[in-house]
């Protein structure tokens, strides 16, 4: 395995030197353009991380391996939330919390979260920006590497530590202090310049302690110094013995309860490929149901002016009541079915200057067009996307996609139905390429007017 610590401007890899597996700094690789600088261009940061991975394949073989990759708290950040019985899960809280701290900021943000042997109820939670973690994972595994773990670096550090403890990371005068103290996670900074002393303290819900250079100085348990190799050395133990770490690999929510790892892996179950009356019964229902929830959406968006999407359409007329839908089986999917029909747009209408796409119409420059129904089903299996991740793969496209985002519950289980809006038709039509590939990701309707120049996408994501 390749252990790699990535900071504001280099990427570092280590590797075992001996058969006595000791480990040692294999490569150094200066990154080009700091990675604050580039952390809200996805094109930058991109390039930053496969520059300086491919400056690293020139030195060592990567393909083929794990890796473990340690991410400096210069990139992150980091929040406390103390445990409310007013909220039903501390997934919830923290969301919510967050959201109130950071505020839109939140949605470009990746959390996990954790709550120690010491303190309860006391969860530390650490924040990674979206791009920065979708593009170490998208050229690691371009270079053929395997990623096992993302950890924060404070999360190694503070792993072992006793409450009276603090890890401390030194370069020259500038000192920094990591612990887990009796009102959880803590991190602060102290700059000693002859008599003068700096304390600044990032977060933590205590006082930031008094310390001395000279206490420092010397060897005392209280304080356990840390360079970068015995950060890796470190983190190696650590895996080999399944010791519990906060990991940006794994999914999106508090992972670490008491000192124990708890798993939240996404629950989702493909459709099966014989034949099943009980579940045919079952998905009729639910179809209906999600009908009826879906013309509820769809006529709040009808009245609700987001982005301008329904001025001036030429088809308003045509839309079906709520109240006119009735019980139906589609044997062609009809997410796919949708996608077909608009991928094969272009071809059939030289201009357009409007169209409308439901399961149940279509129109298009205001006048009603067949729906398509002799379409392949997209082969799906299995695989499903996250909100954020789709986003992310979607902002590749357009940088200037604009989005809206409202939850709802079906049959106990969350759905998000998302509005994107596109500035052209082409950019809509990569998108769909995009869409098309989770089966967990439905298409609802689609609305474009020449007049405003956007096209809007509806999508429900089961989570």
């Amino acid at each position: 395995m390749f252990y790699f610590l990535l900071d504001n401007k280099s990427l570092s890899v280590y590797s075992e030197s001996s058969r006595k597996q000791n480990l040692s700094l294999t490569y150094k690789a200066k990154l080009h353009l700091p990675i604050l600088d580039a952390l809200n261009n996805s094109k930058k940061l991109n390039s930053v991380i496969a520059r300086a991975l491919d400056e690293i394949s020139e030195e060592t073989s990567l393909t083929n391996n794990l890796a473990s990759i340690i991410i400096d708290d210069s990139l992150l950040s980091h929040s406390l939330i103390i445990r409310s019985k007013k909220y039903k899960t501390i997934d919830e809280q923290i969301a919510l919390e967050s959201d109130i701290k950071w505020g839109n900021l939140t949605k470009n943000l990746y959390f996990i979260s954790e709550e120690r042997k010491t303190p309860k109820n006391i969860f530390h939670s650490v924040a990674m920006h979206h791009f920065l973690r979708e593009k170490i994972k998208l050229n690691f595994n371009n270079f053929g590497l395997s990623i096992r773990y993302i950890v924060p670096l404070s999360s190694i550090l503070t792993t072992s530590l006793k409450s009276t403890q603090f890890a401390v990371l030194k370069n020259g005068k500038k000192f920094k202090f990591f612990g887990n103290t009796r009102k959880g996670f803590m991190f602060f900074k102290a700059t000693f310049n002859g008599s003068k002393k700096v304390i600044e303290k990032s977060i933590g819900l205590l006082d930031v302690p008094n310390i001395k250079k000279s206490e420092l100085e010397k060897n005392s348990l209280k304080f356990i110094f840390f360079n970068k190799t015995k950060i890796v050395e470190y983190l190696a133990n650590y895996i080999f013995k399944d010791v519990p770490l906060l990991n940006f690999a794994d999914s999106n929510k508090v992972q670490i309860y008491s000192g124990s790892l708890k798993l939240n892996n996404a629950q989702y179950s493909p459709s099966s490929k014989g034949f099943n009356f009980n579940g045919m019964l079952r998905n009729i229902s639910s179809g209906f149901l999600s009908l009826l929830v879906l013309a509820l959406i769809l006529s709040l968006f009808s009245n609700y002016n987001f982005m301008n999407i329904d001025n001036n359409l030429m088809v308003d007329e045509n839309i079906e009541n709520i109240d006119e839908i009735i019980e139906k089986v589609n044997l062609v999917n009809s997410s796919d079915q949708m996608i077909t029909n608009l991928k094969n747009l272009p071809e059939k209408f030289p201009e357009i200057k409007t169209f409308l796409l439901t399961e149940d119409n279509y129109f298009v420059n205001g006048q009603k067009v067949e729906i398509e129904g002799d379409v392949i089903n997209f082969d799906k299996g299995d695989v499903k996307v996250s909100f954020n991740e789709l986003l992310i793969n979607l902002f590749e496209i357009e940088n200037e996609l604009k989005f809206k985002v409202f939850e709802s519950e079906l049959n106990n289980q969350l759905e998000q139905n998302v509005v994107l809006r596109f500035s052209t038709i082409e950019n809509s039509l990569l998108a769909l390429d995009e869409i098309k590939k989770f089966g967990n990701l439905s298409l609802r309707k689609a609305a474009f007017d020449s007049e405003s120049s956007s096209l809007h996408l509806y999508l429900t994501i089961l989570k």
